[in-house]
């Protein structure tokens, strides 16, 4: 069971949106109980009515006594996850799958955000540090420091470990203590991360929203002193200025890819314009540009290293079969994540045009001469990668190397960036080097050795 717990102090308009997007999206076994914090806006009347409309406990205080207030609703409830909230999310569909998906998938998992580490185009929040996990396919960032009081937590934390939300000390708006939560959580001895994507709106960090009811945020932040009135309108005037790019993959449409969340720019750009669907896979531009470049140059044969979730090789695979021939050979080492990759493209319907080999690249020896090489692990050094399959790759071959950037070193300590210029220094190659935030090289394998 999913015990989902709404703390409420006035804006009755963001709780009637929370309520209703949550009602509409969660599934399964789940418990909704709202706390109000003796709101004086409408809230109350508001509240009454859903009581007896819906199957909803509300908790109803005779003061505000801030985030403390999700203490006496949790000591409640029943459900294995206790899901904290305020009233300013609103709930976007495939949510609560995703939220059974990271805790089946990672068994210790403590806290989970559904927010991303990376903010969208339409808040005026900034970046959180953390570190990209994966297990069984699925991917979550893991956060060394607070995610935030709208969370889900294992019950278990609560219950069997004491943990318990407190409020902010010696400030006089009681907020809640989001950095001491993620602490006792890790104390616990889980770990905190954010989700892949956001999985709500963040209605309440939207500057519609600040617009919308100003004295409220003026007040809230005068409390928050990490950020203050004058970080908040900071924050406003970063986003107003910020562009909107239109996130769409011609790859794949029916996907939405995020921003991008690496943190160093690109010639003075933000990489947040670039987009992305997770960490490791190339940006959504990149995938574009190889779905293009198959069709543009149509080889017959393909290969590629390190099939990761296997997107790149769907792009691939998306341009063979527009071609009307062609195949793609895909190398993964992680058996994890193989079975991740293969369950992917078997979806996609690209089972029969690419074959993922569960092999190293160093290992793998081929039987026959490709067109096209696409040089996408993180393990083996890339040159190595390069030397390996150079007598299967025809002269003229298209080649394509990923993660080029100065910032990307591989686990080996060799950016891929030099083995590129080591190859260009010997004429095995020649091409040009595009400059993205994770950076791509094309280029074509030499016709003759030096030239």
């Amino acid at each position: 069971m999913l015990s989902t717990i709404i703390l409420n102090w006035n804006r009755v308009e963001l709780l009637r949106r929370c309520v209703d997007s949550y009602l509409a999206t969660v599934g399964g076994d789940y418990e909704l109980v709202i706390v109000d914090n003796a709101s004086t806006d409408g809230s109350v009347d508001y509240l009454r009515d859903l009581e007896a409309a819906r199957s909803v406990r509300v908790i109803y205080l005779p003061e505000n006594i801030g985030g403390e207030a999700l203490n006496i609703a949790a000591a409640m409830t029943r459900g294995e996850l206790v899901h904290f909230s305020e009233n300013d999310q609103i709930f976007l569909p495939g949510w609560c799958a995703h939220v059974e998906e990271a805790f089946a998938a990672f068994p210790d998992l403590g806290q989970l955000s559904l927010f991303s580490d990376t903010p969208t185009d339409d808040e005026a929040w900034e970046p959180k540090p953390s570190r990209l996990r994966v297990s069984r396919g699925k991917i979550l960032y893991e956060a060394p420091n607070n995610i935030g009081t709208s969370s889900i937590l294992r019950a278990a934390i609560l219950r069997e470990h004491g943990v318990r939300v407190a409020n902010v000390e010696n400030i006089r708006l009681k907020l809640p203590d989001d950095g001491k939560l993620s602490r006792d959580v890790r104390a616990a001895g889980y770990w905190c991360g954010f989700s892949d994507r956001y999985y709500v709106r963040n209605v309440g960090h939207e500057p519609e929203e600040f617009d919308r009811d100003p004295a409220y945020y003026e007040e809230n932040y005068a409390n928050k002193p990490l950020t203050g009135i004058a970080g908040w309108r900071a924050r406003i005037e970063r986003q107003d200025a910020r562009p909107k790019p239109y996130r769409r993959s011609l790859a794949f449409p029916e996907r939405k890819p995020v921003p991008e969340r690496t943190p160093q720019a690109v010639n003075g750009a933000p990489a947040r314009l670039w987009s992305m669907y997770d960490a490791r896979t190339a940006e959504s531009e990149i995938l574009d540009l190889i779905l293009a470049l198959t069709r543009l140059v149509k080889p017959a044969h393909v290969i590629e290293t390190g099939t990761w979730l296997g997107l790149s090789s769907c792009a691939i695979a998306q341009g063979l079969v527009a071609n009307g021939f062609g195949d793609l050979t895909t190398l993964e080492s992680d058996s994890e994540i193989h079975r991740a990759a293969c369950d992917n493209i078997e979806r996609s319907g690209f089972g029969g045009v690419v074959d993922a080999r569960l092999c190293s690249s160093l290992e793998f020896t081929p039987d026959r001469v490709y067109d096209m090489a696409v040089f996408y692990s993180e393990g083996p050094p890339r040159l190595d990668e390069f030397r390996r399959l150079k007598p299967w790759l025809k002269a003229g071959a298209t080649v394509i190397f990923h993660d080029t950037a100065p910032h990307c070193q591989g686990p080996h300590g060799q950016g891929v960036i030099g083995a590129i210029v080591s190859l260009l220094k010997e004429g095995a190659i020649h091409g040009v080097n595009f400059a993205t935030p994770r950076g791509v090289f094309i280029g074509r394998v030499a016709y003759t050795t030096g030239a």
